[in-house]
């Protein structure tokens, strides 16, 4: 979306700094608005800068450039603001960042690789195309068509493969019709968080052709921001709405419990856990029900909260290009998150996105945690019978 098409929503903010905490609280809701301390690093600082860049009061510079990227894009104030703006905090962050680029003045320089990268191999890593599927097992047929598609994403075909063969295995049990493609791209979510749009549209309309091609009806999601790509930028990208559902892996999960399509081991050991809630699913999406109804549901399992949790959840660090643009900040969030979790007494912290399990085990293993972390596919498997 273009900055000058927000200008209504740029204008509408008042800059009260509801943004800045979690509302009844003291407690922070702004990870760029904590690390940074300026004006320039909260939320309605990047308004202003916004404001300025519009009127032509400001100019991008690297100082403005490293600000605005300075933010996880995780959502808090969308849900923190108490104007009407709120519904377009973000739509005004990644649209700062697409005029930034669109003038030569951004992204950061570490992130400029996933664009190069995209364009080369399809995803965001500099891993070849053709190992995306290395990672399935010989047991498993790829099929050329199915009732249900998994997409996978970049990080578990390529990073935390571990969450995408117990992807399939939980399908399996559950006897689904279901296939992985060997055709699948990155959905684009590192391009559209840091405002590099230029292979978004052919990104999608390819991923697109794929899944049509599979006949799939169903398209499971194990990535958050896999599925917040699909869900929120896709359709409105492309102008069509979808000709088959979309489902996170936790709501897919719920519906073949209710289903009586999986069951759950009765003599498991007990084990406290708590739950992490990914920005992209929670925050950009809604779903903080249906991971909650999973852990409750499975015998043996004692579901704790931290005391910030679904909207108010703190960040992971790891999203809208931090992970790559500030390594150690990144790390520096996560390490909060996981202080929350020990302080629950929780023995495993369990989440629902490859990003999120990727820098909440930095932190684990930088902070000297004792902490387990399992991704939800991860966790459900083990306790199936």
């Amino acid at each position: 979306m273009a900055l000058e098409s927000l200008r209504e929503w740029i204008y509408a903010c008042v800059h009260c700094s509801t943004c800045k905490y979690t509302t009844g609280t003291y407690f922070d809701s702004c990870p760029g608005g904590k690390r940074g301390q300026l004006e320039s690093y909260w939320p309605s600082g990047k308004v202003f800068i916004a404001h300025g860049i519009l009127e032509g009061h400001l100019q991008f510079s690297d100082s403005i450039v490293k600000k605005i990227f300075a933010c996880p894009t995780c959502g808090s104030c969308t849900v923190q603001c108490e104007l009407e703006v709120h519904d377009h905090l973000l739509e005004i962050i990644e649209a700062l960042r697409a005029e930034a680029v669109n003038q030569g003045f951004g992204p950061l320089e570490s992130q400029k690789a996933f664009e190069e990268n995209i364009a080369a191999d399809h995803n965001p890593y500099k891993e070849l195309h053709a190992e995306r599927t290395a990672w399935v097992k010989d047991a498993f047929e790829l099929k050329d068509t199915a009732d249900v598609l998994y997409f996978v994403g970049c990080t578990s075909s390529y990073r935390e493969a571990e969450i995408a063969t117990n992807m399939i295995e939980l399908l399996k049990k559950a006897n689904t019709d279901m296939t992985v493609s060997k055709e699948e791209w990155c959905c684009g979510s590192p391009l559209f968080r840091t405002g590099q749009l230029k292979l978004v549209r052919e990104l999608a309309e390819h991923n697109m052709e794929m899944i049509k091609n599979t006949g799939a009806k169903t398209v499971v999601f194990s990535c958050a921001g896999c599925y917040r790509t699909f869900k929120e930028d896709y359709f409105p990208l492309l102008g069509t709405e979808p000709e088959f559902e979309l489902f996170h892996v936790t709501d897919y999960i719920v519906k073949l419990i209710k289903e009586g399509k999986l069951q759950f081991k009765e003599d498991a050991p007990p084990v406290k856990v708590t739950y992490h809630d990914p920005c992209h699913i929670g925050r950009h999406c809604g779903i903080y029900d249906s991971p909650r109804e999973i852990l409750q549901s499975i015998p043996g399992v004692e579901l704790v909260e931290m005391k910030r949790n679904r909207e108010n959840a703190w960040c992971c660090g790891a999203g809208g290009g931090v992970k790559s643009g500030f390594k150690d900040w990144a790390i520096e969030i996560a390490s909060e998150r996981i202080k929350e979790s020990e302080e629950t007494g929780a023995q495993i912290l369990v989440s629902a996105c490859p990003l999120c399990k990727r820098n909440l085990m930095d932190a684990i293993k930088a902070t000297g945690s004792t902490l387990e972390f399992m991704d939800i596919t991860e966790f459900v498997n083990s306790r199936l019978a």
